[in-house]
């Protein structure tokens, strides 16, 4: 065996050995999604949900096909969340599992998140409801933590719909939201890399967000384009958005809003929210 030889021995086996050493980078990739009632009735068209998800990850009808995990706002029963991870699996070849919340709000009118991801990519490490003392959400926020798997890399997703009722509540739900990130993010001594992703009723330009905007370090928002449809098919609001720390999450690569080819069919059939996405690119965890 000659010098070379022994170098790249020894380098493959401390590879090995030594995990992160020579870890490929890869991408997480996130999908964030209003399904509008899914569940109800006329709204149980989860192989159809699931092939925009794997088919049309990217703002354009030529992107790659595929996704790690994805945050839904607007599960009504435990069944829809199940049914999306099932047809995932059908559509895509791998293996698909999810965590669904209670049924949250403050009337009859109830409403679950749900977060489904490959389990190839994605290793789950907890899922729960944001402990809401002061009952300042109608919808408390959902809190889950997960591991990149081909990279090691950790990150914290808080995965909001903002209550939507008056222009009053709304603000009030959006001023308290920097509370929220801040006790999420000093409840982990390791974990800094803080995501608040949903739909939050109010574009990004809004003085709402002071609060949150005002956390140090830096919180901004990375997509502020129209993502719900009006009954005629047309692009109307802003309300989808990606939140973070660029200074903590610098694994942030890119955002759009998903590709839909048909916008009134895709409003008729599956939501007046289109997904919104994100790329988050590292080789290790960097926290």
């Amino acid at each position: 065996m000659n010098g070379m030889q022994a170098f790249l021995r020894v380098a493959l086996v401390a590879a090995l050995v030594v995990p992160g050493l020579a870890q490929a980078g890869a991408y997480l990739r996130v999908v964030s999604w209003n399904l509008r009632h899914e569940g109800w009735s006329g709204e149980t068209n989860y192989t159809e949900d699931a092939k925009q998800i794997w088919n049309q990850f990217g703002s354009s009808s030529t992107s790659s096909n595929g996704c790690d995990v994805v945050f839904l706002q607007e599960v009504m029963y435990s069944s829809a969340a199940s049914g999306i991870a099932s047809a995932l699996g059908s559509v895509s070849g791998y293996t698909w599992k999810y965590a669904v919340t209670s049924a949250v709000g403050r009337s009859s009118y109830k409403e679950s998140y749900a977060v489904v991801y490959r389990t190839d990519t994605v290793s789950l490490l907890s899922s729960s409801l944001y402990s809401d003392s002061g009952d300042v959400f109608e919808r408390e926020p959902q809190v889950v933590k997960l591991r990149h798997v081909p990279t090691g890399a950790d990150y914290t997703f808080i995965n909001w719909h903002t209550v939507w009722g008056t222009s009053a509540e709304r603000e009030v739900e959006i001023r308290a939201i920097d509370t929220v990130f801040k006790n999420v993010q000093n409840g982990s001594g390791s974990d800094q890399d803080v995501i608040l992703v949903g739909d939050h009723n109010a574009a990004c330009s809004s003085s709402w967000w002071g609060e949150l905007k005002s956390v140090s370090p830096t919180v901004s928002c990375k997509l502020d384009v129209a993502t719900t449809l009006n009954s005629s098919g047309g692009y109307a609001s802003a309300y989808d958005h990606f939140w973070l720390q660029t200074s903590y999450v610098s694994e942030f690569s890119s955002a759009g809003r998903d590709y839909i080819g048909n916008t009134q069919w895709f409003y008729d059939n599956l939501s007046d929210h289109a997904p919104v996405w994100m790329k988050l690119y590292s080789n290790s965890d960097t926290d």
